[in-house]
């Protein structure tokens, strides 16, 4: 089996996710000022990042955990019916090259990844529309129907992808060095390294340096 994997933000969607999501809480007017609690809470992250003071994935790892707030009291029902709403709005900053990337791999018979930190539930929508096999994503956690905010909601970074590609296909027989990985942060590293393809997508400058240093593929615009 050859795997193409792909990730998320900055790769398949052109933006981050959580700003995108933010705004189309407020264009389905749903609560103001739950939204601006969850943003204020955000802003401390946003500023120690911009200050050097914490990594970027230190940066969007407390990111997600407080905009999962935004989600308090909702069943997984509601939660969905949220991500169906979102979804047009995030597909329109879709990359258009990453799409074809996707068919191609498809049509060469690679099995197609979909790897994020992003929600699971919003994550197969888009393999589902796109047309992807299989979505490793952060799964929700839910007390007694409803989302739990305190709960086993886990940030996926670049090791964990790692640990959950392999976890995913265990027992599988994978050829690696025919496989593809495509992404765009510094913190995909260590997964593209695992891959015989691995393909810098809009990188950024820690990324675009190693890309150059191993001569690895690097995908603009």
């Amino acid at each position: 089996m050859k795997l193409a994997i792909f990730d998320f933000d900055g790769t398949l969607l052109s933006r981050d996710t959580l700003p995108c999501l933010g705004r189309e809480w407020l264009r389905q007017k749903r609560s103001k000022l739950c939204y601006i609690l969850v943003y204020l809470s955000i802003v401390p992250d946003l500023l120690w990042y911009r200050m050097g003071l914490i990594s970027r994935e230190g940066m969007k790892a407390g990111a997600f955990r407080k905009f999962n707030y935004l989600f308090s009291g909702m069943n997984a029902e509601e939660i969905k019916i949220f991500f169906h709403q979102a979804y047009p709005g995030l597909r329109k900053h879709f990359n258009s090259r990453i799409i074809k990337e996707i068919d191609l791999a498809r049509s060469q018979g690679y099995h197609c990844v979909l790897l994020s930190g992003s929600y699971s539930e919003l994550m197969k929508m888009v393999a589902a529309d796109l047309g992807l096999d299989t979505v490793i994503a952060a799964r929700l956690a839910f007390k007694d129907g409803i989302f739990d905010p305190e709960g086993d909601t886990p940030f996926i970074d670049g090791e964990s992808k790692c640990s959950l590609l392999k976890e995913t296909f265990a027992g599988q027989e994978v050829h690696w060095k025919a496989s593809r990985c495509f992404a765009d942060s510094v913190a995909d590293v260590k997964v593209m390294g695992m891959v015989g393809e691995p393909v810098a997508v809009n990188p950024d400058p820690g990324l675009l340096s190693h890309a150059m240093q191993e001569d690895w593929r690097v995908l603009s615009g």
